[in-house]
């Protein structure tokens, strides 16, 4: 950007043109054309969420969430977010969900968590999915239903997302939600395991070392409990203790 354009974006935004306030925060964020300055940058995305700027709301929700660059503060985040989400923002649809949930500057609503989940998974966000299995497997704010978890995993797992992957696993080593299938459940084990997904390695060491949906094979689950405790899983030194005991 010449200083030419930095002049022309910064009298539109002082005109109080929202879009315009946004680019300029992007600017003072990232040293575009202007040295970078983070209290500049929010400042003009206030301004910019103050008429609505779905993108302005969702990156103020995000900075007030996580306490970025400003103190954190759950209201902020949730009024921003929310904003965001009527608009059809679907990061922020999949946040206002988790501030519904966990009670983050609003009440605990497990139902309006549920409708924000889902209007976020049918658009494709796969944490939102993953959080909509989630919901039908406890119950929350939705009819109990092992089947539409599975789906919402199953859903997730296909664009190769680990932790959905190792929770189709699950479904399919214990049949909840889809008949058992032990072979199946090694193979998204597997899938999760490569990707480094600790429980998933250990999971699948646990497989290995009873039979179940694979040949028995000690020494691949001694392997596998060993890359699961090099990645934080204690259950997993707890099962090597026991193969070296």
């Amino acid at each position: 950007m010449n200083k030419e354009q930095l002049e022309e974006l910064k009298e539109a935004a002082n005109e109080g043109f929202a879009r315009a306030q946004f680019n300029l925060g992007m600017c003072y964020e990232h040293g575009v054309g202007v040295e970078q300055d983070m209290a500049q940058a929010v400042e003009w995305y206030e301004k910019s969420a103050l008429q609505g700027n779905l993108n302005a709301c969702y990156l103020l929700g995000g900075m007030y969430y996580n306490g970025n660059h400003v103190p954190q503060d759950y209201e902020k985040a949730f009024k921003n977010f929310k904003i965001a989400a009527e608009k059809g923002h679907i990061i922020a649809q999949h946040f206002l969900g988790e501030c519904y949930t966990f009670g983050q500057g609003v009440e605990t609503d497990y139902e309006q968590a549920f409708e924000w989940y889902y209007k976020a998974a049918m658009r494709g966000s796969i944490e939102a999915q993953i959080n909509l299995a989630i919901c039908y497997t406890q119950g929350l704010g939705v009819e109990q239903s092992d089947e539409e978890a599975f789906k919402w995993y199953q859903t997730a797992a296909e664009t190769g997302h680990p932790a959905a992957q190792m929770n189709l696993a699950i479904s399919y080593y214990g049949g909840e939600g889809v008949e058992k299938d032990p072979r199946e459940a090694v193979k998204w084990f597997r899938k999760a395991a490569e990707q480094g997904y600790g429980e998933a390695l250990f999971l699948l060491g646990q497989c290995y070392a009873e039979g179940e949906g694979v040949e028995k094979d000690m020494a691949k689950a001694a392997e596998l409990y060993k890359k699961a405790v090099a990645e934080g899983v204690v259950e997993a030194q707890e099962a090597l203790e026991g193969l070296e005991g």
